[in-house]
């Protein structure tokens, strides 16, 4: 059920990113009312809002809410919608986010910049390969930005439905206490060059702070070993296309 309906969304998004390079649709004057799609969503006990960057839309059919991973998936507004009058992506492509519904407490500063090296060894490409194989990712850059991983990537996993670049985009970062990956993928027909991913990237990291609201304090991870620490397993969190 699931991956019929994510084939759904990216053929039309790809279809979204050909139609903004056209001419906005003349609107009526008996045009009054619009079935605009569903900018956020609130996960893990109320404690995480997701919302991607202007454009993008929940597809609540392809997200899944439920268990100790929430997995959501956005798309292009207008397709998710039908309504050709709704926003469409300034970069078109697919971003998910998975937020651990459990809560870890806060990540510190030491920890993030333990795991952003940890990600480019044997163990931490394993960690982020889709079929949790070293061999198969290939790290070709981390930046720590704004309490963020960022890790460029090429992940050669065989996916579950075609049309998806294997170079993409991942965020890896706390807030109120979850763990939290975000991803940008573009499409094989209409690619999304690195710099665009990244600029992407950081607008859905930012969007979902500021609809987030502060929660209390929680108790800021141990410093130590990353590698062995419950952290980056859960950092892994859902396969994109289970």
């Amino acid at each position: 059920m699931f991956i019929w309906i994510f084939k759904r969304s990216i053929a039309l998004a790809v279809l979204l990113g050909l139609a903004g390079c056209l001419a906005p649709p003349a609107v009526s004057k008996q045009d009054t009312s619009y079935a605009f799609g569903t900018r956020t969503i609130t996960v893990a006990n109320d404690s995480i809002v997701i919302a991607g960057p202007k454009g993008y839309c929940v597809d609540k059919s392809a997200s899944r809410l439920r268990g100790q991973t929430a997995f959501v998936l956005l798309g292009g507004c207008a397709v998710l919608s039908g309504d050709d009058h709704d926003e469409v992506p300034f970069f078109p492509g697919i971003l998910t986010a998975s937020v651990d519904q459990r809560g870890i407490g806060a990540a510190t500063p030491e920890t993030l910049d333990q795991l952003a090296k940890f990600v480019s060894t044997k163990a931490g490409r394993a960690v982020l390969a889709r079929d949790g194989q070293a061999g198969s990712v290939t790290v070709l850059g981390v930046l720590r930005d704004s309490n963020a991983v960022l890790i460029h990537l090429q992940d050669k996993s065989g996916f579950q439905i075609s049309g998806i670049e294997a170079t993409y985009w991942r965020g890896l970062f706390e807030l109120n206490g979850r763990l939290i990956t975000a991803s940008v993928l573009g499409f094989k027909d209409h690619p999304l060059p690195a710099r665009e991913g990244l600029a992407t990237l950081q607008a859905f990291l930012a969007r979902i702070r500021k609809e987030t609201p502060p929660m209390p304090m929680m108790t800021a991870l141990q410093d130590g070993d990353v590698a062995n620490a419950p952290i980056l397993q859960k950092f892994r969190l859902h396969p994109l296309f289970p």
